[in-house]
């Protein structure tokens, strides 16, 4: 590995364990915030789905803007030829290696693949972390209704 790569792999790993943080205390405050069970069961779940959906939009924005700062190096590698440079190109990036596992119509080239595998283990991590949350929310709401 030369020094780039491990400068991105570096960020790449550090964006893992800032997620990880950042996704905990986003999950308590819906947690919080969520109206109660009792009085607004269906609110509650539909409160804590757009509440993950806006979690997940603002770690794939920081995910964006991550790779805007190393790419606007030279030496951190490149996107491929279709990649415009605007806000929303980094956004759709960013989103798409995030939720699909880097599955993208974009070719990410030199070190900043390795920032582009942390995003997509990142997405996968979670997304999964927030379908559980979603489903036990779901359990909580339901369980004495029956």
């Amino acid at each position: 590995m030369n020094k780039y790569e491990l400068i991105v792999l570096a960020w790449g790993t550090g964006l893992l364990f800032a997620y990880g943080l950042f996704h905990m205390f986003g999950l308590e405050l819906i947690r919080w915030a969520k109206p109660r069970q009792e009085r607004h069961r269906h609110f509650g779940l539909l409160f804590t789905f757009w509440g993950l959906a806006i979690l997940h939009l603002v770690e794939i924005a920081i995910g964006a803007g991550l790779l805007y700062y190393l790419l606007s190096g030279p030496d951190y590698g490149s996107l491929s030829d279709g990649f415009g440079s605007t806000a929303v190109d980094y956004l759709y990036f960013a989103g798409a290696s995030f939720s699909t596992l880097g599955y993208t119509n974009l070719e990410a080239h030199g070190a900043i693949r390795l920032l582009v595998m942390m995003l997509s283990l990142s997405g996968f991590m979670l997304i999964t972390w927030s379908a559980t949350f979603i489903y036990t929310i779901w359990g909580e709401s339901f369980r004495d209704a029956d």
